[in-house]
């Protein structure tokens, strides 16, 4: 991810300036708590459900968390047919998870289960992979990544592995269809925060 760590303090001060004290946050995609770390450290009364399907990676949780006991739960799910309870979070996020989403329509019933799970005023935050707007645009924002990689000094049969699963196994949409997705689910403003190449963070405030 390009500008990785402006990006993570990006995440911490949007869910400031939308989350009480004592927050309830749902993470989608949850992974071993990289993101849930941070915001337990950033809100000290807050409480994180991490949601993933793989058991391997929320086994991790515990070590990468063990300074937050009591303060997160772990549910391995699959958050795409998930259901957690209505108005329950302040804040439903996801890191690198959703651009596995197959078309429009299961993008938009997620967000419309999202946007019922947050109370009002909640703030539904994601940074993702994203598509171009055109295929001339998604070839631009590639070479922009490839670049950036090769900055990076990463191998070029790395490099070429990379856009090998990222074209067979992921499905982004572009930012103008999530922020139309997010107002059709029922989201009272949505934006876009940051972009860079194919990456994205974006919001939708209840």
């Amino acid at each position: 991810l390009p500008e990785h760590a402006a990006v993570m303090r990006l995440l911490i001060e949007v869910l400031q300036a939308y989350l009480p004290a004592r927050a309830r946050v749902l993470d989608l995609g949850a992974g071993t708590g990289n993101l849930a770390r941070r915001i337990l450290c950033a809100f000290p009364d807050a409480h994180v459900t991490l949601v993933d399907f793989s058991q391997s990676m929320l086994g991790e949780a515990p070590r990468v968390l063990r300074a937050f006991r009591g303060r997160y739960e772990t549910v391995l799910a699959d958050f795409w047919q998930g259901q957690f309870a209505a108005a329950a979070y302040d804040a439903v996020v996801s890191s690198f998870a959703l651009h596995h989403g197959r078309g429009a329509g299961m993008y938009g019933d997620l967000y419309r289960r999202i946007c019922g799970w947050l109370k009002t005023a909640g703030v539904f935050l994601c940074c993702d992979v994203v598509e171009g707007d055109t295929p001339a645009l998604a070839q631009l924002n590639e070479a922009g990544w490839r670049g950036f990689l090769v900055q990076k000094r990463f191998a070029a049969e790395d490099i070429e592995r990379i856009f090998s699963n990222y074209r067979r196994e992921d499905s982004p949409l572009s930012l103008r269809q999530h922020l139309a997705l997010l107002e059709r689910a029922g989201f009272t403003a949505a934006d876009v925060l940051w972009k860079r190449f194919n990456f994205a963070v974006y919001v939708g405030v209840k």
